[in-house]
């Protein structure tokens, strides 16, 4: 149903509004679509900054780039320091829940250029899409984001403990037993719930940069109209790169609560972290 009006206001207004992603080409048989095409850019782009960042960093006071990076991973390894309970596993799993963190705000501040979306086309598709606007790249990120939580929860405390925490010690009790299920099947309405409140945010930023660039003239050429919404999307993006770090983080911290019951007091609810969404 909201495809369809989107298409509709898409005929009659002339803006280029679609909800799904877009195939481009074609290789061996596997279609890219403009999402998975951005996607690949972002990655690349962020690997290539990080790394020249990375080679300048040092111990000493820094400026500019280098600093603003570390600013950022000091930022996420508090964040992670809040679910986890201590710095030191903050620190220890900081790489892989800031990879999270900076993709995701990567993806959707690179996604704000003119390049992306209508600006460049090729046979009238656009050639890039936002990957955070795409429900299959959220879903992916969000299966991703539990198989790892699922990984290093194993690694933490054993494939035994790991399963304590759905079905406690004594899985063959029929409440604990159906408790447990109900465990499991909470891991699924996670990644439902991570890729929906990104795609959703992400999706709706591209709707209303597309309306507001057609106000006044055709075609979106009053950029100026457009510019508080670019600002405040670029607020979205930081505060959604966080909710899906903090809820990541969060999933994990409740699952290795039992390997580290000291810590336990400390970790946040995750009930009450999923309520965070813009």
């Amino acid at each position: 149903m909201l495809s369809a009006l989107t298409t509709l206001f898409a005929n009659e207004s002339g803006i280029h509004v679609s909800l799904k992603a877009e195939p481009v080409f074609t290789i061996g048989g596997i279609t890219v679509t403009n999402s998975m095409l951005f996607g690949v850019v972002v990655a690349a782009f962020m690997a290539i900054v990080l790394v020249m960042l990375a080679k300048k960093s040092s111990v000493k006071p820094v400026k500019g780039a280098v600093a603003l990076l570390e600013m950022v991973m000091e930022f996420v390894i508090g964040v992670l320091e809040g679910a986890f309970g201590n710095r030191k596993q903050a620190i220890k799993y900081a790489p892989i829940f800031g990879t999270f963190f900076l993709f995701i705000m990567f993806s959707n501040i690179l996604g704000l250029l003119p390049i992306v979306g209508p600006g460049i086309k090729s046979n009238n598709v656009p050639i890039f899409r936002p990957f955070t606007a795409d429900l299959n790249g959220t879903l992916v990120m969000a299966v991703i984001a539990i198989v790892t939580v699922q990984v290093l929860s194993i690694r933490a405390q054993g494939f035994k403990g790991h399963f304590q925490h759905y079905f406690s010690d004594k899985p063959f009790n029929p409440i604990n037993f159906f408790i447990g299920l109900l465990e499991v099947f909470g891991e699924f309405t996670r990644i439902l719930s991570l890729a929906l409140r990104l795609f959703l945010n992400t999706a709706v930023g591209e709707i209303l940069i597309a309306v507001f660039t057609s106000l006044i003239l055709a075609n979106g050429r009053t950029p100026i109209a457009v510019i508080p919404i670019i600002l405040f999307e670029v607020l979205v993006a930081g505060i959604q790169a966080y909710v899906f770090t903090v809820l990541s983080a969060t999933y994990l911290a409740l699952a290795i609560a039992h390997a580290h019951p000291e810590d336990e007091h400390h970790t946040v609810d995750a009930q009450k972290v999923e309520g965070l969404s813009v």
